[in-house]
């Protein structure tokens, strides 16, 4: 696995936009500092690894930079690099995984590396640094991914409303509207068969937001109750949404096999109904809809594209 290569493609899979360039930026940094580590390596100048640790720090802040200006909406340019942390972390827009990747890196590299000239990076702390921060920007990556998403879907809901009958249960409701979702993301991504899932995500909580406003969406929860891909609540009824991609077509086999091994996972043990969602790039339109009783009179829907 060269984390170099998935970091490129995902940064491809973006598309046209100006978080681009520097992203392109940050895989660069990436890239000198595995030649610095090389170099270290081959000649014994031990001062390029601490090079290394240098060029994985502009790696580190340009990902926070992108990230700030996709997540927040806001030119980067003029913010310093602990005021956009800051921003991230007060206004909760890094995910969990995302947050305790920017700490690892800032407490284990950037810091020491910054505040002490002094300081000597050997092989190993510059090998763990370029694979750190490489870690840290595909996820956040990721999760630009997902806003990119969420934005176009919401645009496009909003512009052509979906049906939705008030009266019906919160799971029927919602698994209607994920039909005409389904409908939408196709609709957009007519020549894009391997779409992840965090993209679909990204796309079905803009979806959503725009065609149910009244309903309440929480993405990526975790929690000692509840865990999901999406949470959906009123004020008295809520429903978890777990997501599954694949780049083949789903069929019935491959569906419960996937229902067998999720059933002993945390995102059944509670108390709510939940929607296991199935999508894949490469279908034919047509859904799977079946029904299954859990423990506690809880309803798990499965509803899936073929």
């Amino acid at each position: 696995m060269n984390i170099l290569e998935i970091l490129s493609s995902r940064v491809d899979e973006l598309g046209a936009g100006d978080y681009i360039q520097g992203l392109r930026a940050v895989l660069q940094h990436i890239e000198v500092a595995e030649k610095h580590l090389d170099r270290g390596k081959g000649s014994g100048d031990d001062t390029a690894f601490t090079d290394a640790i240098y060029r994985t720090n502009q790696a580190f802040e340009g990902s926070l930079k992108e990230a700030f200006r996709v997540l927040a909406g806001k030119d980067p340019s003029r913010e310093t690099p602990n005021n956009i942390e800051i921003y991230l972390q007060k206004h909760h827009l890094l995910r969990p995984r995302v947050l305790a990747q920017l700490t690892n890196y800032r407490t284990e590299w950037r810091n020491p590396s910054t505040h002490d000239y002094r300081l000597d990076f050997d092989e190993d702390e510059a090998l763990f640094a370029i694979v750190a921060v490489s870690a840290f920007a595909i996820v956040l990556v990721d999760q630009i991914t997902e806003r990119i998403a969420y934005d176009l879907a919401k645009t496009i809901a909003a512009e052509h409303p979906s049906p939705s009958p008030p009266e019906e249960s919160l799971l029927e409701r919602t698994a209607n509207l994920l039909e005409h979702f389904v409908v939408q993301f196709s609709g957009t991504h007519v020549d894009k068969t391997d779409v992840r899932e965090v993209e679909v995500i990204g796309a079905l909580s803009g979806f959503l937001d725009a065609a149910a406003s009244d309903l309440n969406f929480e993405s990526d929860t975790l929690s000692p109750h509840v865990i999901g891909d999406l949470l959906v609540n009123t004020e008295n009824e809520v429903l978890v949404i777990e997501v599954k991609t694949g780049r083949r077509r789903w069929n019935k086999a491959a569906i419960q096999h996937s229902i067998s091994r999720m059933v002993a996972q945390p995102i059944l043990n509670h108390d709510n109904d939940v929607i296991l969602f199935f999508y894949s790039g490469e279908n034919s339109g047509r859904f799977i809809r079946e029904e299954q009783l859990l423990p506690k009179n809880r309803r798990l829907l499965v509803l899936a594209v073929i």
